[in-house]
């Protein structure tokens, strides 16, 4: 059931940025996407406060990004206030107290788990016809991903913001060792090969020729498998598929003193590559690097890993849904997106403008291989999952750990998630 609030019952205590007061009134003028069109002849659009809760606050700092300056620039009469999630602040707490949101920043994976259990759930349908709104701008698998989140098919949400993938590797470590520099369009087996002829010792240090954040890497595969049956409620890890992405991924952690250490290690230069949305571009200045295409999979070649992105969707609280989908409209724009690309965030757009855009106001990003972040399309969404079936939280680093071969795994994790699926099934029951 669809949340429907008037009056937000209590006010939150929030960034000292945000203007005090519980939100604005009045209903701004409709017409053309993004313009500031003035009702009754040219009358002053009303004042409008609008609340952002930005349910993923590691991934987009929105003050520091100047997104709320943005937003009052492009609107005057609207103020986006924000507050962000953590303890205190989740979504239990502002729905109890009857807080009135009206856009929520969150991963596009968890439409169905935070927005649409939750009641917050907004079809935008309406606010796309409303609006002349073009839905053709977004990346396709980026939008098919956010429509597959749900049994229906629906749009909740807009895709933000989104993760971008790349093979990062430290130019030092390959001239150290007389290794040639990863390039686009590389095989996994090619790169595992690079990987075995950089792990090593030398004057004491080891060093290690690849590593990523395995559950990154089997949630996003490029096979598009979800790890839990569209239609039952029940695994679906036991297969030919899950086999040739475990296999594919845990040889690398059997090379001889190479193992999957954090990606936050690759700052300090003993690590040759690593596969992440570039945590090694915090490095100092003194580590040369580059990035290169994700690793290629023959059995689905040319084909990226599945978005990872994070959405802006409208809140069924809101009083003001046409003033918030305008913001969101706002944010998602090729003229916005640019802005945000400049400063290394990974954009959900089609547009190869907005993607040459990436990373240039930052030193760190000048001169490096930014393309190969979009070298390939992203891989088609999972199916939809019935929405009456349980949801269950999936740890693939256990996968890499276990010394039993593959087919003893994926036989033991299925029983393994069937149990948690039985047991959160439980507890839902006695609610």
């Amino acid at each position: 059931m669809t949340i429907k609030w008037g009056k937000p019952a209590v006010c939150l205590l929030v960034s000292a940025t945000i203007v005090s007061g519980c939100g604005g009134s009045g209903d701004g003028g409709k017409g053309e996407l993004g313009g500031q069109v003035q009702p009754n002849g040219g009358e002053a659009l009303k004042p409008v406060t609008l609340t952002l809760y930005n349910a993923q606050p590691g991934a987009v700092d929105f003050e520091k990004m100047g997104i709320l300056e943005a937003v009052k620039k492009k609107f005057p009469h609207i103020t986006l206030q924000l507050f962000k999630r953590e303890k205190g602040m989740e979504y239990t707490d502002w729905i109890t107290a009857q807080t009135a949101v009206d856009i929520i920043y969150d991963s596009t994976a968890f439409t169905v788990s935070s927005i649409k259990q939750n009641g917050l759930h907004v079809d935008l349908q309406e606010q796309i016809k409303l609006h002349n709104f073009k839905l053709d701008t977004f990346e396709p698998n980026v939008l098919a991903h956010a429509m597959s989140t749900n049994s229906e098919g629906k749009l909740y949400g807009l895709p933000f913001t989104m993760n971008r993938y790349g093979l990062f590797y430290n130019k030092n470590l390959f001239d150290r060792f007389g290794a040639a520099y990863p390039k686009d369009g590389l095989t996994w087996d090619e790169v595992y090969d690079l990987a075995k002829r950089l792990t090593r010792t030398d004057a004491g240090t080891t060093y290690y020729g690849f590593t990523a954040v395995p559950n990154n890497i089997m949630l996003n595969n490029q096979l598009s498998l979800s790890p839990l049956d569209p239609k039952e409620d029940k695994a679906a890890m036991n297969t030919d598929g899950w086999k040739l992405l475990l296999n594919n991924l845990r040889r690398f952690g059997e090379i001889p003193n190479n193992k999957f250490v954090p990606v936050t290690e690759s700052v300090k230069g003993t690590v040759a590559m690593v596969l992440d949305s570039g945590a090694v571009s915090q490095a100092g200045s003194d580590l040369d690097w580059d990035v290169a295409s994700v690793p290629e999979l023959p059995q689905k070649p040319k084909t990226g890993f599945k978005p990872a992105s994070l959405s802006l969707f409208l809140s069924s609280t809101s009083q003001h849904k046409d003033e918030a989908f305008r913001v969101m409209a706002f944010l998602v724009s090729s003229e916005f997106q640019a802005k945000l690309t400049r400063q290394a965030v990974g954009t959900p757009l089609a547009d190869p403008e907005v993607r040459k855009a990436f990373g240039q106001d930052l030193p760190q990003w000048k001169g490096k291989n930014v393309q190969a972040l979009y070298y390939y399309p992203d891989a088609p969404a999972f199916p939809p999952r019935a929405e009456q079936l349980t949801n269950v939280g999936v740890n693939f680093t256990k996968l890499l750990e276990s010394p039993d071969d593959t087919n003893t795994i994926l036989r033991n994790f299925d029983e393994e998630i069937n149990k948690a699926i039985q047991a959160e099934k439980a507890k839902l029951q006695a609610k």
